[in-house]
């Protein structure tokens, strides 16, 4: 299961961090997909990059960068600079593997903690990276925050503060949301694969 005995217990061997990570970018997008007939004001895109995350970074990277292209190229069919979306996803793979390794394990602080910590990095990164494109590509806010950055760029506010001060809210839900399944799809298929390596 774990590549050897000294790795971290959040490390599995590719034999299952690959097709996990496939499998996790499919429910991504299977959410992704429910998303349009039910929308709701949250991302709801990492949740099972999350979940991958915990399984090791070449899991959580497959996750991520599946779902992007997917829903890019594939799905979703919009201009191909909006992969730059998938440096979020990718930060979370990040973010998750460096508490990992600093901490070694997880509990219910550290899950805390991680909400606020993915939540405010993943803001400022959004915030840029849609002032970025608002400047080079004309790009307009469609996502979740669109209706609360219309209303702060409309008085005067610069586009990187509309597009910050209503993410951090958002993320800060959907982060708790994302994490607190992506925790608990974790524990559950950890057993799973334990009972399948002992069969």
């Amino acid at each position: 299961m774990l590549e050897n005995k000294n790795t971290s217990p959040f490390t599995y061997s590719l034999k299952w961090q690959i097709p996990l990570g496939v499998f996790f970018a499919c429910l991504n997008i299977g959410v992704n997909y429910l998303q349009n007939f039910n929308p709701i004001p949250l991302y709801m895109d990492t949740i099972f990059t999350i979940t991958a995350s915990f399984f090791g970074g070449i899991c959580g990277l497959i996750s991520g960068l599946l779902y992007h292209i997917s829903t890019t190229v594939i799905y979703a069919k919009v201009p191909l600079w909006s992969l730059v979306w998938a440096i979020c996803s990718l930060t979370i793979v990040l973010i998750i593997r460096v508490y990992i390794k600093i901490r070694q394990k997880i509990e219910i602080t550290d899950l805390i903690l991680l909400v606020f910590l993915i939540s405010l990095i993943v803001s400022f990164e959004g915030a840029t990276i849609f002032t970025v494109l608002n400047v080079f590509t004309g790009y307009k806010e469609d996502s979740q925050v669109k209706f609360m950055y219309a209303l702060l760029s409309s008085n005067s506010i610069s586009v990187f503060i509309s597009a910050l001060l209503p993410r951090v809210p958002v993320n800060i839900l959907d982060k708790a949301i994302s994490i607190c399944i992506g925790w608990a799809s974790f524990k559950g298929i950890k057993k799973l694969i334990a009972l399948v390596e002992k069969a």
